[in-house]
């Protein structure tokens, strides 16, 4: 069995604040999985093997840029002779160029069977069938289990169909309905899970590049995954599609020993976690501080993805110091109470202030995440959310991003606006999901707020906050000047200008 693993790369918009360059945990999962069955295996990671932002040679792309390798570059490297080839495609932003990387496989290996998974194919299941002919089968949600009775069936020259938790371009499908609910079963007991397998991936590039999802602190980065889900519903989220509400964790013994693992083989000494929502339980989050803490290990560790404040209080945030973490983000999303409850987001914004300040106090790097332009969102609340900011810029947090809301397949608000007629699945579509956190274009799914006011609250915002933090804290002036000349990060606004320098140096396609 010669099976293809391929990573989708990403779509940019040339003035984007934001644009990680990862390693792909989820397909090292996979490769784990496949391990199992066969040694003949071929990584594809588009991003790793060309770490690097450019224009897209095609006129299907202008105004664009590509994180990644084109798809004649990943085609050439499938073998013609591959059997089966798994594709992920995670973000609906890159699907337009995922089509068309999937047609050129489908040139390259005309017999093979063409798998696709990931949040995209989970969110929009029959569409991407329908788009995309070349997909024989589609995993969708959690796919380690799927995909080893996928290979267990092909091993044994059974049919493919009828798999629980996949789709197939054969499924009986019904005009008058755009997607179907296919039921997706979980992985309750991740500590049984195969861990990730890395040694076909390039993970030198990564480490010569300092490349990481949360700051760069001048270490060697490991990504690891403590939990799966979020037992929450917001409702610009596609998480509960994906994931459904349940929240799974691992045992921080597992964790631990997975971090060991790391630093034995790879040398690794930061760990970026990508978890949703990776401290929802109290107990769980100090017993894994104090094992840390506990075992002597030399690391550090950050949680760029966004977390909530229930669990972080003036105890949690010294533990989580203690323990080597320098670096979070929270994600209140709007400063709003009434915006908050418009999109379920079920926290206290007081609250989260509380737990901002006990983690500055602590030492910790700390960064909020907010977006605008949610459908029925006022000006009143654009200014709620901005007295937010100013609050989290008085408590001393480093930083903020503002981007605009973004309606991804799979979340409850996309459904909605499909069903009003606000959203279409064309090609516009697509590329304004790229928008999230450009500076130069916007779209607004509010009423009462027009993309020309979305750019300049983000620009306004963004500015007030660090006005008010560098006249708080003016020492921090010069250490800003000086690590972005050096290229050093210790905040995720010295990433940001640092990465946003490189790519203006970059021409985009005229």
């Amino acid at each position: 069995m010669r099976v293809t693993l391929v990573r989708c790369p990403t779509l940019i918009d040339p003035s984007a604040s934001t644009s990680p360059i990862t390693p792909p945990l989820g397909l090292a999962y996979l490769h784990a999985v496949v391990a199992t069955f066969t040694d003949d295996i071929v990584i594809i990671d588009s991003i790793g093997n060309a770490p690097t932002i450019r224009p897209i040679p095609s006129k299907e792309f202008t105004h664009t840029m590509l994180l990644g390798q084109t798809d004649e570059e990943i085609a050439c490297e499938v073998p013609q002779s591959t059997q089966i080839i798994l594709f992920s495609c995670m973000f609906s932003q890159d699907w337009p160029y995922a089509r068309k990387i999937i047609g050129s496989l489908r040139a390259r290996a005309k017999d093979a069977v063409i798998i696709g998974g990931g949040e995209h194919f989970t969110a929009a299941p029959r569409f991407s069938l329908r788009s995309a002919p070349e997909l024989d089968l589609l995993v969708l949600g959690e796919g380690e289990a799927t995909l080893s009775e996928i290979l267990t069936r092909f091993k044994n020259s059974e049919s493919l169909e009828n798999i629980p938790n996949t789709l197939s371009q054969r499924a009986e499908y019904t005009p008058t309905r755009d997607e179907v609910t296919v039921r997706k079963s979980r992985i309750k007991d991740l500590d049984k899970i195969t861990r990730p397998l890395w040694d076909k991936f390039p993970l030198q590039k990564y480490f010569d590049g300092s490349h990481t999802f949360g700051v760069n602190l001048g270490r060697r980065t490991m990504p690891i995954m403590a939990s799966r889900g979020c037992p929450y519903r917001c409702t610009f989220c596609s998480s509960p599609d994906m994931w459904s509400t349940s929240w799974h964790v691992r045992r921080p013994e597992d964790v631990i020993a997975e971090i060991r693992h790391y630093q034995e083989h790879y040398g690794a000494n930061n760990f970026d976690f990508y978890d949703l929502t990776a401290i929802v339980k109290r107990r769980w989050i100090i017993s894994f501080c104090e094992q840390i803490i506990g075992s002597g290990l030399d690391i550090t560790w950050q949680l760029p993805s966004g977390t909530r404040s229930e669990a972080i209080d003036e105890e949690v945030a010294s533990l989580l110091y203690q323990s080597g973490c320098r670096n979070l983000s929270y994600a209140p999303e709007s400063g709003s109470p009434r915006v908050l409850s418009l999109i379920k987001k079920r926290i206290d914004v007081n609250n989260m202030l509380t737990s901002m300040k006990a983690c500055v106090t602590s030492g910790l790097s700390v960064k909020a995440n907010l977006m605008c332009g949610f459908p029925g969102e006022t000006h009143t609340d654009l200014w709620k959310s901005y007295i937010f900011a100013l609050r989290a810029a008085v408590v001393g947090i480093d930083d903020i991003s503002v981007n605009q809301f973004s309606p991804y397949p799979g979340s409850e608000l996309f459904r909605l606006l499909i069903a009003q007629g606000q959203i279409k699945l064309d090609e516009q579509y697509f590329r304004q999901l790229s928008y999230y956190s450009s500076m130069t274009k916007s779209t607004s799914y509010s009423e009462y707020i027009s993309p020309r006011m979305i750019l300049f609250f983000k620009y306004f915002l963004t500015m007030s906050f660090y006005t008010v933090h560098f006249l708080a804290r003016p020492k921090n002036i010069p250490r800003v000047w000086q690590n972005v000349r050096e290229g050093k990060e210790t905040t995720r606004l010295e990433k940001t200008l640092i990465a946003y320098l490189a790519r203006r140096r970059t021409p985009v396609n005229s």
